[in-house]
């Protein structure tokens, strides 16, 4: 069992459980975590202005809250409206340290292992975006505006990345994440306190469908963060894709399903499939940007077999680093939409509003 494994179990722990001495140790540890990340976040100071605005797209908790999914919305619609952008990130997940620069059709062929899962995906997604992979995205942000082909810089995962000047702070918030597990890592979620979402701008409520009052959270964030403006987001699937052909996803209606994925909020995942399919036969939870070997492929090949399994489903983060593995039946990775309320032109044209990029690019 993983280490990833075991922290879930102990945040799951129901009542009088094994887990309570071990939670014990992890509520301790996040007294030192609260505390070295408050020294970090009073000593840093920006070391990096960009000439180009920038826009960080972020979270405070751990896990998955669709910052990659609003990364690709927003860079959609603003690629829609003429502007060019760039993303940035530090390819978290992958193996090698070397920096990338480059634009999305060219980084599409490279492997995840390279650039990390979720750059790859982007890639795919947005062949004509541009893509600065570095370990500090201060420093990958500096290299790709000195480039100069971008108008607009968006960082995936940029809320914490405290030396580089961001323009605007948009903040993905998981409605889906119970208030329980809402503690300082690691004895809980939270990267940082709920009273740091007074440094966002824009704050995007993702998965609000699984808030038991949205309304009543919109209010919560509203106090603790009154400058923001705040949206609703659902993510929506229309299609399975597979290697040699993308299906509705009405197509899982009569199919029985093995699915598998190393996501942060794996739970979500799995209620959204058991409602598209006929039958979910297996849901295996693995590691966040869990790497796959032929070992691991054969295990699920296996395992698929043994549930007699009408096809394998897994998400894109995960299916970018499946390569061409025979898994003896169908696989597909879902689709996900951005849904968002009010919608996405008035997204778009209050960020292009706030930065002047009409009139940056003439």
């Amino acid at each position: 069992m993983s280490a990833e494994a075991i922290w879930k179990k102990i945040l799951r722990r129901k009542g009088l459980s094994i887990w309570i001495p071990v939670a014990f140790v992890l509520w301790l540890i996040s007294f030192v975590y609260r505390l070295v990340f408050l020294i970090k976040k009073s000593t840093s100071k920006i070391s990096v202005r960009a000439k180009c605005p920038v826009i960080s797209i972020g979270n405070i908790t751990v896990g998955g809250s669709g910052k990659s999914p609003m990364t690709a919305f927003l860079t959609s619609g603003l690629m829609n409206e003429g502007i060019k952008v760039g993303i940035v990130s530090s390819g978290y997940g992958r193996v090698s340290t070397e920096s990338v620069i480059d634009e999305g059709y060219q980084l599409m062929d490279r492997l995840a292992q390279e650039i990390g899962d979720e750059v790859k995906l982007l890639a795919t997604m947005l062949p004509g975006a541009w893509f600065s992979v570095a370990d500090s995205k201060a420093a990958a942000a500096a290299a790709l505006d000195k480039r100069g082909e971008v108008d607009v810089i968006i960082v995936d995962d940029g809320f914490q990345h405290f030396p580089l000047h961001r323009d605007i702070e948009i903040v993905t918030y998981d409605a889906g994440v119970e208030r329980k597990y809402l503690k300082s890592f690691p004895y809980g979620v939270l990267r940082e306190p709920i009273s740091s979402l007074d440094r966002a701008d824009i704050i995007i409520i993702t998965r609000s469908k699984f808030a038991r009052d949205i309304t009543r959270l919109t209010e919560r964030l509203k106090t603790k963060s009154p400058k923001s403006d705040i949206y609703q987001a659902q993510f929506l699937s229309e299609q399975i894709i597979g290697r040699q052909r993308s299906l509705p996803v009405k197509y899982l209606e009569d199919k029985s399903v093995f699915l598998f994925a190393g996501i942060g909020n794996f739970e979500v995942l799995r209620k959204q499939v058991s409602a598209y399919c006929a039958d979910l036969d297996f849901a295996w939870e693995l590691s966040d940007h869990q790497n796959y070997d032929s070992r691991l492929m054969a295990e699920i090949r296996d395992r698929a077999a043994v549930q007699g399994s009408d096809l394998i489903l897994t998400t894109g983060k995960d299916w970018v680093k499946l390569g061409d593995f025979d898994f003896d039946r169908e696989i597909y990775y879902l689709d996900q939409q951005l849904d968002l309320n009010p919608g996405e032109e008035k997204l778009i044209s209050d960020i292009i509003k706030r930065l002047n990029l009409k009139e940056r690019i003439g």
